[in-house]
Order: structure tokens, then sequence, then C-alpha cells
């Protein structure tokens, strides 16, 4: 408790000093200009596996997420599905090679500024931060990929089980099934994010990924509230609205993540 307690009273002064409100803003503008070659990479990656079309579904699913944001993806994912029965999965590898390389450049943003939180110089050479942020954005879809094809799988398997009471049972399980994806999906980001990875495959649980989940959690859920029941960014911004509020929502993203990163460096991890 002690420990706890003394990290946290380090953490405000390590957010001051290193400007974080202001680097997850740049993160969160990166994140933006990569969010639409990423959905493509990933429509692309989960068809072979799955039909993408189970995506725009599962999304609207997703209940912790801000409702205009819910609406923004899916409407991008649906041109990017009518698309690609368009004839454009006639280049589809290239495609998804350049729309991979398009998204790194977000990933590369998230990984600067983790090094930035631990104060820790990334590698100078152009080709290793590249290809650190490529092999990261890879994962991250695959991964992302999995939780979906999870969320997708289980419901109609519960259902023809448990009928009824499956489908709520997995209702239960959801949010709890989600805290555990992001719990893994942090921790993996802080562990191969940085150059020191001596500390084996256990040291990607660490506090500051426990704080960043909980925060992510709490912080979409209160957000989506928000923007629900009492904010009027249509009103304010028109057409825009929407724009606006995925760039709020990856900004707040952005950094809670990194006040986990300040964790573990005030906790010298």
């Amino acid at each position: 408790m002690t420990r706890a307690r003394a990290v946290a009273s380090k953490v405000p002064e390590r957010v001051r000093e290193h400007n974080l409100t202001l680097v997850a803003a740049g993160v969160a503008f990166y994140a933006f200009l990569a969010l639409i070659p990423a959905l493509i990479a990933f429509v692309s990656v989960y068809g072979l596996f799955s039909s993408p079309e189970d995506v725009t579904r599962q999304v609207e699913d997703i209940s912790s997420l801000p409702k205009e944001v819910q609406n923004f993806l899916v409407y991008q994912l649906t041109q990017i599905v009518n698309a690609s029965h368009a004839g454009v999965s006639i280049a589809a590898f290239v495609a998804i090679a350049l729309a991979l390389w398009s998204a790194s450049g977000g990933m590369a943003a998230l990984i600067t500024a983790i090094h930035i939180a631990h104060e820790k110089d990334e590698p100078k050479s152009f080709v290793k931060k590249r290809g650190k942020a490529l092999l990261l954005t890879i994962g991250a879809i695959v991964f992302l990929g999995a939780v979906i094809f999870l969320i997708v799988a289980v419901p109609p398997l519960a259902s023809d089980v448990g009928g009824s009471t499956g489908r709520l049972a997995f209702q239960i399980l959801r949010w709890p099934i989600l805290a555990a994806a992001m719990l893994l999906g942090i921790g993996l980001l802080y562990r191969f994010s940085l150059k020191d990875t001596d500390t084996g495959w256990a040291g990607f649980l660490t506090p500051g990924t426990v704080v960043a989940m909980v925060a992510w959690l709490v912080v979409s859920a209160l957000f989506a509230a928000y923007t629900a029941n009492f904010a009027s960014y249509g009103k304010t911004y028109g057409a825009l609205a929407s724009i606006v509020v995925v760039l709020l929502w990856l900004w707040l993203s952005s950094l809670v993540i990194l006040i986990g990163a300040e964790a573990d460096g005030a906790d010298g991890g």
C-alpha cells in the first residue's frame, strides 16, 4: 500500500513534467490519421477467417464506446466492405501492405510517447523504429481480430447451449472478458515498446497495465454516457461532430495508456 501511494504521488508530477496531455494529443492525431488504413487492414485480415460484415455488427455491441464513435466506425467499415465487394480486393496484398504501413504511423507515435513516459531513448535507426511499430500494428490487428471473433462466436454458441440463460451469462461476462483483453493488450504493448525486454514474458503484467486498463474502461464508459446524455456536439460542430468525438475519445484513450506507462516509470519499471 505504501509503495502504491508513493507511485501515485509521483504520477501527477511526471504528467506535468512530460507534458503528457500534449503528447497524448499528438498520439491521438496520428492515431486518427492511421485509423482508416488500420480499418482497411483489419477488415482485410479479418475477412480471411470470418465475414467482414460481422465487424460492423459487433462494433455496435461494444457498449463502452461513445455512440458517435460507433457510428463513425460502422460507417467507415461499411464503406470498406462495400469497396471490397466492388473489386478492390484484386490488389488485396498490396492494399493490406500499404494500409499496415500507414497504420503503423499511429503505433510509432504511441511507442515514442511510451519512451517519453519511461524517460528512455528510442532506437536511432529508422528501420528498427518503424519495424517495431509495424510488428506491433500487425499484432494489434490480429489480437483485436481474435477478441472480436470471440465476441462473434460465443453469443450464438451460448444461446444454443444454454438458451436465454447462456446469452445472459455472456452479457454479464462481457465486461470481465473485455477487461482481461485490455489488460493483456496494454501489457504486451508496454512490454514490446521498450528496448529493455529482459523482464521475461511475465513482465507484461505491471501496475501500470492495471491502472491503464481500469482507467480506459471507466473513462470510455463515462465519456460514452456524457456524449449520449449531456454533450451537444452535433449542435456545435454539425457534420464534424463524429470526427470531434472520435478525436476526443482517441485523446482520452491515449492519455490513460500513457498515464499507465508513467505509473510504471515512477515505479522504476
